[in-house]
């Protein structure tokens, strides 16, 4: 039982890891394009929707992480 809750906290870990790096660098490239492309095209409105569903690590984005990584060591 140990370690499938030790397999289901790696998994979480993970997802977690992704999911964050995924939306810090979706904003990262779309801030990056967004004046660059021409108003009114495909591509601008793409990137103006990851510029408005990705976001920059604020302090609790930290805090979230720093108990997570407790909360594993704990574990």
């Amino acid at each position: 039982m140990k370690e499938l809750n030790l397999n289901f906290m790696t998994l979480s870990f993970l997802c977690l890891l992704t999911y964050y790096l995924f939306r810090v660098g979706a904003y990262a490239l779309a801030r990056k394009y967004v004046d660059k492309t021409s108003e009114g095209s495909a591509l601008n409105w793409a990137v103006n929707v990851l510029v408005r569903g990705g976001k920059e690590m604020e302090f609790s984005d930290y805090v979230t992480w720093a108990g997570f990584c407790v909360f594993l060591y704990l574990v």
